[in-house]
């Protein structure tokens, strides 16, 4: 009778143990639940905050580029080229699509005005993207504007003297067009001379 009793304390106190664990394991598992969704919470707040920052970003950026592409564009055409940037997201990463539209409708400007569109607005958006970066505020201008016509070089020394009254930057321009010449704070004209089997240039 005695060794049943023993064995029943001992079988007893066996479930006891087994019990005591099972409740210390719920506790754990629960506090690892709690620990798990506080995890996930701060991480869907990070994930909030850090889309907030890409998207404000994106509008800074996208203000930045269209104004300046946009002032160019209004230059030459006024009123009927207008611009914007969009940003998608493709694969996985954030893209920018550049968006020209005339009277409404989308255009490619590599089809439109002989290149002269697509020549303002590569020159823009260099300027656009020149002035995002800690760089100089001189820029070095190789024949600027060369696909334009004769009549719209005028329009295109304008946009320059625009940039550089407005965003505070020193174009030195190389050029042959008196237009260009004509917005100069200085001009030095510069002199080829053959000597034998080369070229000596020289300020006149």
């Amino acid at each position: 009778m005695g060794s049943a009793i023993a064995n029943y304390k001992e079988k007893l106190q066996r479930a006891q143990g087994t019990r005591s664990y099972i409740q210390k394991q719920i506790v754990e598992t629960e506090h690892g639940l709690i620990t798990s969704e506080s995890y996930l919470r701060a991480l869907e707040q990070a994930q909030l905050f850090l889309q907030k920052i890409a998207q404000d970003t994106q509008n800074q950026l996208r203000f930045h580029i269209k104004d300046i592409v946009q002032l160019c564009l209004d230059t030459i055409w006024p009123g009927e080229v207008q611009f914007d940037v969009l940003f998608e997201i493709k694969r996985g990463k954030t893209e920018a699509k550049l968006v020209f539209t005339v009277d409404g409708e989308e255009v490619d400007p590599l089809d439109a005005d002989g290149g002269g569109l697509v020549q303002i607005a590569a020159f823009a958006l260099r300027i656009a993207v020149w002035t995002l970066g800690k760089t100089r505020n001189t820029i070095v201008l190789d024949e600027p504007m060369n696909c334009l016509s004769s009549d719209s070089q005028p329009l295109a020394a304008e946009i320059i003297k625009e940039l550089s009254d407005k965003l505070g930057i020193q174009f030195i321009i190389i050029t042959h067009q008196n237009e260009l010449t004509g917005i100069a704070d200085k001009i030095f004209k510069m002199k080829r001379t053959r000597i034998g089997e080369y070229y000596q240039s020289e300020v006149v």
